[in-house]
């Protein structure tokens, strides 16, 4: 269920493992979040905007025997993005590592060094990430402590908070919002994300931004692509209401297009929506009192712009910092409320794909 990457993605690999796939997509377009909105001859990447960690879906693909460009093209960057903060000054983080230094030499005395400093322990915490983590399956959290986890745990920084670990390089509330500002995207607060999340500027400084063609909507319309070529049936427009249960197994779903049996079935919608709305109460994982207590991360609001002319002063990727952003945190984590003085990030896709 569900034609996003998180559906797109099991569906091709149980296709090539031998299964008979169907993916039902509520949905007129495959891509789930990321899908295209055309309004007044304007096309709007609706969903996702930032494509990171290439190699991730290298290989995805090469899983298949398959390049990632045998279904999509990327595009590199240049600059990753533009930062502006209160007050008027404005700096670009580029792909040219000495250029990022002076930046942040320039934010303060010896910041140069600290950045040096701050992507060395970055750059090791991400291959750790990568070789003793990402590619393993986890069923119980017995598996998450692992050899390298016990021995090296608070050097990885799983204990600590990433507000206080970047303090202890960088003083600067520029540099030190450049380097904290992906929590946003991972739906937490900066002061209360694991300090293990410095790996996020390894991943944006080191390894790039890129932009898929035809924008994020064509990268999943490549995911679709690699779903036909494993014989995946791809059904659009069909809204699973129900998941049929026989004892204590899902044989099928029922959508407003009629019902699918299956042997399997599997789920790639929201957790809280697939247990609170798709099943019988007695074959929920969790009650309506846990998922009151949960706190999930925020919804954005977004605006979609379609603006007649060119923005010159835009680079592809424009975030706006608050001063102040603690306050602008504590108003959505703290005391869920609209910041007075907002953070946000302004995405400029014409600027590179027009």
């Amino acid at each position: 269920m569900g034609g996003g990457f998180g559906g797109l993605s099991p569906a091709a690999l149980l296709a090539r493992d031998g299964w008979d796939v169907t993916l039902v997509e509520k949905n007129a377009q495959l891509g789930g979040r990321a899908r295209y909105w055309e309004k007044d001859g304007f096309t709007f990447d609706m969903g996702p905007s930032w494509y990171l960690m290439p190699e991730v879906f290298g290989h995805y693909f090469s899983l298949f025997g398959k390049k990632r460009e045998d279904y999509y093209d990327l595009s590199p960057l240049d600059p990753y993005y533009k930062v502006y903060f209160e007050g008027g000054q404005t700096a670009k983080l580029t792909p040219r590592f000495n250029e990022n230094q002076k930046l942040f030499e320039s934010f303060e005395k010896g910041g140069g060094k600290a950045l040096k400093a701050y992507m060395e322990q970055s750059t090791y915490k991400y291959n750790v990430a990568m070789e003793d983590f990402l590619y393993r399956d986890y069923k119980h959290i017995g598996q998450f402590f692992n050899r390298r986890l016990m021995t090296e745990g608070l050097r990885l920084g799983v204990l600590g908070k990433l507000d206080s670990f970047v303090s202890n390089y960088v003083k600067d509330h520029r540099a030190k919002q450049i380097l904290e500002y992906a929590m946003v995207f991972l739906g937490t607060d900066p002061a209360q994300a694991l300090a293990i999340y410095s790996i996020m500027t390894h991943v944006d400084l080191n390894l790039g931004v890129f932009f898929p063609q035809k924008g994020m909507a064509g990268a999943a319309e490549g995911f679709a692509s690699l779903c036909r070529d494993q014989g995946v049936e791809l059904i659009t427009g069909a809204e699973v209401l129900k998941v049929l249960t026989e004892g204590n197994r899902a044989v099928g779903v029922e959508t407003n297009k009629g019902t699918f049996m299956a042997d399997v079935v599997v789920s790639s919608a929201d957790y809280h929506h697939s247990d609170t709305n798709l099943l019988e109460d007695k074959h929920r994982t969790y009650s309506d009192s846990y998922w009151e207590k949960r706190m999930v991360a925020p919804s954005m609001f977004i605006a979609y712009l379609g603006i007649g002319r060119e923005l010159k002063g835009l680079e592809h990727h424009n975030l706006y910092f608050a001063k102040d952003w603690d306050a602008h945190f504590d108003a959505i984590f703290k005391n869920p409320g609209w910041p007075q003085d907002p953070c946000f990030y302004l995405s400029c896709i014409s600027k590179t794909d027009s």
